[in-house]
This record gives C-alpha cells, sequence and structure tokens, in this order.
C-alpha cells in the first residue's frame, strides 16, 4: 500500500503544479522548488506519511537511478531544443565555457570550499567537481515556456541549454579525478587517461555521434516514407534517450554524455520543421520526469546530518555556487563579446544552477568512497541553488528583458 500512498501524493501533486504552472512561473515557484519542498513536508522530517524507502530500493541506489534516468530524458529534450546550425554559428560559447569556464569553475568552487571548510583538497576538489556543472534539468523550467520566450532572448537560452547539456556529461571527467586520487591515488592519473578519458569519455562520444546520426536518418525515412504516424514524435525521441543509456551502460561509457551527443545530433538531422514538437517534449519532461525527481529528494534530504554540520557550510556553499559563475563569465568576457551584451552576461553569470546532475554525482561518489560528508554537502547545496535560482528567476528575466529592450531604444 504504501507505493500506492506515494503514487496518490506525487501525481496529485504534479497535477497540481502542471494546473497553475504559468502564474507560479511568474510568481518565481518553479516546479522544481515546489517538488522539493512538497517532498520535504510529507517526508520523515515533517507529517512523515512517506519515506525515500517507500519502494524497498536502498535509498542511494535510488536516487542514483532516478537521477540517472531523470538525466537522459533531460538531456535529450535540451539537446533538441537547439535549432538548426546552432553548433556552428556558437563554436565560440561551447569552445570557452566548456574548454576553459569549467575549469574556472572548479577552481573557484574548490577553493572556497577548501578555504573556509578547512576541508582537504582532494575533498574540497570533488565537492568542486559535483556543483561545477549548470545543471540541464532545473534550468529547462527558467529557459522554456511563455515567460521565458518573452523575456529571455533565444541566443541567451540556448546557450544555457547547450553549456548545460555538454558540461553535464564532462563533469563525469572532473568527478571521478578527485574519487581516484582517493581511492586509487597510486594509479589515479593513468587511469583516469585510459579507462576514464579514452574509454568512458571517448567512447561516449563515439556511441553518441554515431546512434544520433543514424537514429536520425532512420527517423527521416520513416517519416519520408509515410512509415510513421506525426504523432509518433515523443514516441521516437524518449526510446532513444533509453536505448542509447542502456547501451552506455552495458558498454561501460559516460551514459549521459552519450545521451546529449546523440540527441544533438539527431536533431540536426532530422528536418527542422519537425522540431516544432520540441514544446511537446519540455512539456512531458517538466510534468513527468523533472517534478517525481524532486520530490524524492525532497523525502531523502538529510537535514539532521546538516544540523551536525553547522551553519558554516551553508555560507561556504552558497558563495561557492554564486562565486564560480561570476568570475567565470566575467573573467571570459573578453572572449565572449560577440555573443552576449555586458546585460545578458549578467544574467549567465547569476543563473548557473544545480539539481539533478550534481545529485546524481554526489549518489555516485558516496558510492565510491563511502563519505556520507560528500552526500550531505551537496544535498545542502541543491536545496540553496533550487531555492535560490528558482525565486529569482521570474524577476530577473524581467530585468533583463526592459534592460535589453532600453539597449535596443538607445541603439
Amino acid at each position: 500500500m504504501p507505493i500506492y500512498l506515494a503514487l496518490l501524493l506525487f501525481a496529485g501533486a504534479i497535477l497540481l503544479i502542471s494546473a497553475f504552472s504559468s502564474a507560479l512561473q511568474r510568481k518565481g515557484l518553479p516546479g522544481p522548488l515546489l517538488a522539493l519542498a512538497f517532498g520535504v513536508f510529507v517526508g520523515p522530517h515533517a507529517l512523515g506519511v512517506l519515506s525515500a524507502d517507500v519502494l524497498g530500493i536502498p535509498t542511494m541506489t535510488l536516487l542514483e537511478e532516478a537521477a540517472r534516468l531523470t538525466l537522459a530524458i533531460g538531456l535529450s529534450g535540451v539537446a533538441l531544443r537547439l535549432p538548426h546550425g546552432y553548433w556552428r554559428q556558437h563554436v565560440r560559447w561551447v569552445a570557452v565555457m566548456i574548454g576553459i569556464g569549467m575549469l574556472v569553475m572548479l577552481a573557484v568552487a574548490a577553493g572556497v570550499l577548501w578555504a573556509l571548510l578547512g576541508l582537504p583538497l582532494v575533498t574540497a576538489l570533488l565537492l568542486g567537481a559535483i556543483i561545477t556543472p549548470t545543471d540541464p534539468i532545473v534550468t529547462t523550467p527558467i529557459v522554456t515556456g511563455s515567460l521565458a520566450e518573452k523575456n529571455i532572448p533565444d541566443r541567451v537560452r540556448f546557450n544555457v541549454s547547450s553549456e548545460s547539456g555538454i558540461n553535464d556529461g564532462l563533469g563525469y571527467l572532473f568527478v571521478f579525478l578527485p574519487i581516484l586520487l582517493m581511492t586509487k591515488p597510486d594509479t589515479a592519473w593513468s587511469e583516469l587517461l585510459t579507462t576514464v578519458l579514452l574509454r568512458e569519455v571517448l567512447g561516449a562520444a563515439v556511441l553518441g555521434v554515431g546512434a544520433g546520426y543514424l537514429l536520425g536518418h532512420l527517423y527521416r525515412f520513416a517519416r519520408s516514407r509515410g512509415l510513421m504516424e506525426e504523432s509518433s514524435y515523443l514516441g521516437f525521441i524518449i526510446p532513444l534517450a533509453l536505448v542509447v543509456l542502456g547501451s552506455g551502460r552495458l558498454l561501460g561509457v559516460d551514459a549521459l554524455l552519450a545521451v546529449f551527443l546523440a540527441a544533438a545530433v539527431f536533431g540536426q538531422v532530422i528536418p527542422q520543421g519537425d522540431e516544432e514538437h520540441q514544446d511537446r517534449m519540455d512539456d512531458t519532461v517538466n510534468r513527468f520526469f523533472i517534478l517525481p525527481i524532486f520530490m524524492l529528494l525532497g523525502l531523502a534530504l538529510p537535514i539532521g546530518h546538516w544540523v551536525e554540520l553547522g551553519w558554516l557550510p551553508a555560507v561556504a556553499l552558497l558563495l561557492a555556487l554564486v562565486l564560480r559563475r561570476v568570475v567565470a563569465l566575467w573573467t571570459l568576457r573578453p572572449l565572449l563579446r560577440s555573443e552576449h551584451s555586458r546585460v545578458e552576461t549578467a544574467f549567465l553569470s547569476w543563473f548557473g544552477p544545480i539539481g539533478v546532475s550534481a545529485l546524481f554525482y554526489a549518489t555516485l561518489a558516496h558510492h565510491e568512497t563511502g563519505d556520507p560528508d560528500v552526500f550531505g554537502y551537496v544535498t545542502m547545496a541543491i536545496t540553496i541553488s533550487v531555492v535560490l535560482h528558482g525565486v529569482t528567476s521570474a524577476p530577473f528575466s524581467y530585468v533583463l528583458h526592459r534592460r535589453e529592450q532600453q539597449r535596443a531604444e538607445r541603439a
């Protein structure tokens, strides 16, 4: 019976959030924030009617697999959000933010945590690597929907989407370096090069690009021959993500990076007009995949452990989350002037939320290292980010829209 109680409560909450989604978004109350609050409310720290082990699966295992599945579906939606020709037109943004930006954000985040919390350097590096990637799931409500389309320029929305998709997959490389330094210090660098980079990351790239290209042409063939109903678009995209995810796991490569690359290539191969269905894809992702994982996280938040850690970690994590993005964007602005105005850079330097990808890497790190503090720190950081970026998304997007209008009038 507990599983049906969970089904009732989760589905009921999703129905309510979906019914009032536009009004809630305008008030600065996006779905992930409300879903997280709902999970806390019905969980063991409030009403106590549900717990994270309701399915009889160990909490860490449940969170890891649920996060992996959510990311796979979400990443496919993010990749398909990008219009034809995007990657050629925005090579500079992708190269700078992924090639240099991630290193800057990692250095800033790890440095702040090491200096303020007195953590061992390798632990600070692990936490910094986990909170460095911008989360593709949490950014979805910020950069999609009528409010975002009205207030946020397309180039900002698309660049946030591409960055969050790629750096989420490449975060695997950054996270595994400190994990290997902790668990296999003698062979850490050789394993990082041979196992993680050459086999898992590059293998994921080959799998993703190949699968996306082949499945894209299969889609075109089926549509051109009248073998496929128009309504089958979603029925094609979601299985694509799951097929690549399953293949990546079986082959032992970075499956999430493979999913994003497969969807990105697929999106460039299929006809441009078919991407109009993407709005429905985002809707599906928001309602059926994003919200449940945050409800589940709300049930599993280690609030008692946070109390033991004290108030200083909250301050340090807040500073690390904010400064990593601000320092990176403004340091790299000379290389990105052609991409964004100063106002847009200010917006981008603020919105680098973390969420499901950080949860996934936290459970992975817990599994590999057995350090409970990592999960405690990361879930605290996720909660801070979901609240902070959630309540500021609407007002900051309004400010961006107004400033861009003023700039256009002066030009």
